[in-house]
């Protein structure tokens, strides 16, 4: 018999059955009240305007992406310490990860992945269109996915004033951040996830 230790473990002590059994004789399994109570529940909880409900962290992510605009080819910068989600998401796109180095809370490291960008890439502009390129590989890099790993908040300060410079669009998986808010600096009081 094999052992394994469950990523996580469903717990069901309250409700729960029959709110799933509620779903399931209402046809309502993928939408409908519960779906849009938690969403609602989420936008206030965290005060972020909006909440969209998805199947999952990694269908998530890669619908992010898309609407950030990454393409084939294009790069995205990564935390080489992560959850397979968000290099799969990537993959998806038909994208090429470029992985950076964590820093001692296991979150991408801010400096090193500012370093990167200051010194590894170049910004090419063409009317109002401005677009960062990597300098070794020729390929724009469109995006960067920064994981709050283990609730830890990924200081964003500085990564947000060089991303909106260089036109570089940040994807923040909160996954798993829940809960997790600022109590410093320019995102004082907002969680994790609402940058």
């Amino acid at each position: 018999m094999t052992k394994y230790i469950p990523l996580s473990s469903p717990s069901f002590i309250g409700n729960e059955w029959k709110y799933v059994k509620r779903c399931l004789d209402e046809e309502w399994v993928s939408q409908g009240e519960f779906v849009e109570q938690f969403e609602t529940r989420i936008s206030q909880y965290t005060g972020s305007s909006y909440a969209i409900a998805c199947i999952n962290g990694t269908s998530a992510l890669h619908i992010s992406l898309l609407l950030a605009g990454v393409k084939p080819g294009d790069e995205v910068i990564a935390p080489s310490l992560t959850f397979i989600a968000p290099i799969n998401a990537i993959a998806y796109c038909s994208a090429q990860p470029v992985f950076m180095d964590s820093d001692e809370y296991f979150n991408i490291d801010i400096e090193k992945t500012i370093d990167f960008i200051r010194e590894e890439t170049e910004v090419l502009s063409q009317s109002s269109n401005t677009k960062t390129v990597n300098k070794s590989t020729g390929n724009e890099v469109k995006a960067i996915v920064v994981v709050h790993t283990f609730g830890n908040a990924v200081f964003m300060d500085d990564l947000v004033e060089i991303c909106d410079e260089r036109n570089i669009k940040i994807i923040e998986d909160a996954s798993e951040s829940l809960g997790t808010f600022y109590n410093s600096g320019v995102f004082k009081k907002r969680h994790t996830g609402t940058i």
